[in-house]
């Protein structure tokens, strides 16, 4: 029988957010040994085992460490350290005929700018060179060099938000399998194009051009002979590093010069594309104006510049200071700010308080804006995390003592939020709160506002990365 191991470690980075992502961050969501394995069911690890579940007769799974921290500061070298050190362990432990690794790609460190390019540089040479490394890497991945000369098999998210997830794994662990079996022999090869992209309109895989790329890609996949998997790779633009960018990877079977020229011709492809991915968004006045004259309310409000979902704190104020100086009737927001939420859950139900709220992780998310507001809620706090309704005239205002992205409702819902509801909601994030937020409900309104996840490219200071790279130079 054949021993698969599999494995986890999953970071997005955002190498402009001064606040590291520490040890204690990733302990919150770590799994070891079989739990590795039986996690989340939606993710792509759940539809790996899947498929090798079918066989399991053929095939063995070997749970090492599965561990992943929500969008944030550089990953310090401790944590980076604890969780890479737990699948070395297990490495050195077993025999293992393959390994399968669930990573982000954009990850890095105080030591490494390329955080899985350096764990897969380690794997494999603790495995050796004849045994085959298959990933599973999210649409943001910033692809190296480092990370595709070291994987032989490479899937890429290609949904947005990321439903495909247990897809992706499948695809992975049926291709490890006829590896494995010796019907195939995967290699990889890298397009990187300069480019940069980011605010989240004309991006999308169903959207135009983006679509262009991904129909082609899939085209390859299903008429090209040899072709195993295109897979594009949008990068993360709030990340200074050498590799940033958009990409592609291709597996092909055998063949490295036919993987090499589909994903040139992916990445020029994107490439061609390239002045229409950037378009112009308002900033935080000229939003709230826009959907205060929606003639289709509710609207769902993105707030570009603290989108949670890209490492940052989550307590800008720029969309909440202006609905309260446009004198919105009706508006929900979410803040992250501990000492307000305590504040006002001291005061208790029926209070009257007034406080300072959001503005305190850094200048750009600042100033706090002042609000005088009734207690109607605080949370249990032997159920969930610090967390105060607030409502300031017609404007509900959560205070969390957590940063809450907007791409489930669960909290808000749990505090009596029902934000359909309002004319307009506040959601902290980029376009992945679609599905809490549905277009048949919401109309949308993109905002750059700003913020470490701005998608204005002069709030960055770019010294690492490679030039010229569009559309920080023209070309």
């Amino acid at each position: 029988m054949k021993r698969i191991l599999v494995g986890g470690f999953s970071h997005e980075t955002n190498t402009f957010n001064p606040v590291p992502t520490g040890a204690d961050i990733f302990r919150r969501d770590i799994r070891c040994g079989a739990h590795a394995v039986a996690g989340n069911p939606h993710g792509c690890i759940s539809g790996f085992a899947e498929v090798i579940g079918q066989h399991g007769g053929e095939v063995e799974l070997l749970g090492s460490v599965s561990a992943a921290a929500r969008p944030g500061g550089i990953v310090t070298d401790t944590a980076f350290n604890d969780v890479a050190g737990l699948l070395h362990e297990t490495l050195a432990r077993v025999e293992a005929d393959a390994v399968y690794l669930d990573l982000h790609g954009a990850m890095v460190t105080e030591s490494h700018l390329d955080g899985e390019g350096t764990l897969l540089e380690r794997v494999r040479r603790q495995v050796g060179p004849g045994i085959p490394i298959a990933v599973t890497l999210d649409m943001h991945a910033t692809l190296t060099p480092l990370m595709v000369r070291n994987a032989d098999i490479v899937s890429v998210y290609r949904c947005y938000p990321h439903t495909d997830m247990p897809d992706r794994g499948r695809e992975a662990a049926r291709l490890l399998l006829r590896t494995l079996r010796g019907e195939i022999k995967p290699v990889t090869a890298l397009a990187k194009p300069p480019l940069l992209i980011g605010p989240p309109l004309n991006i999308l895989p169903q959207d135009m051009p983006m679509q262009l790329t991904y129909e082609r890609a899939c085209e390859m996949e299903r008429t090209v002979p040899g072709v195993l998997l295109a897979c594009p790779a949008q990068g993360f633009m709030q990340q200074d590093v050498p590799e940033a960018g958009v990409g592609v990877v291709v597996t092909a079977d055998t063949d490295q010069g036919l993987a090499q020229r589909m994903a040139d011709e992916l990445g020029d492809l994107m490439f061609a594309h390239r002045r229409e991915y950037w378009v112009h968004l308002p900033d935080a006045g000229d939003a709230v104006r826009l959907a205060m004259n929606s003639g289709t309310p509710p609207v769902a409000i993105s707030d570009g510049g603290d989108n949670i979902g890209a490492g940052t704190p989550g307590d800008g104020t720029a969309l909440l200071a202006e609905i309260l100086r446009q004198g919105v009737d009706t508006a929900f927001a979410q803040i992250w700010d501990p000492e307000a939420a305590e504040r006002a859950a001291h005061a208790g139900v029926g209070a009257t308080v007034t406080l300072d709220v959001g503005g305190k992780s850094h200048p750009l998310y600042g100033p706090p804006v002042r609000v005088t507001g009734r207690v109607s809620r605080v949370s249990d706090p032997n159920r969930m995390f610090r967390s105060a309704r607030l409502e300031v005239g017609g404007v509900t205002l959560l205070l969390n003592a957590v940063a809450v992205g907007p791409n489930t409702l669960d909290h808000p819902q749990a505090m009596g939020v029902r934000p359909e509801t309002y004319r307009m909601s506040v959601c902290k994030g980029g376009f992945a709160f679609r599905v809490a937020y549905p277009p048949d409900v919401y109309s949308y309104v993109l905002s750059a506002t700003p913020g470490f996840s701005s998608t204005d490219l002069s709030t960055f200071t770019y010294e690492r990365i490679r030039r010229p790279i569009y559309p920080l130079d023209e070309m």
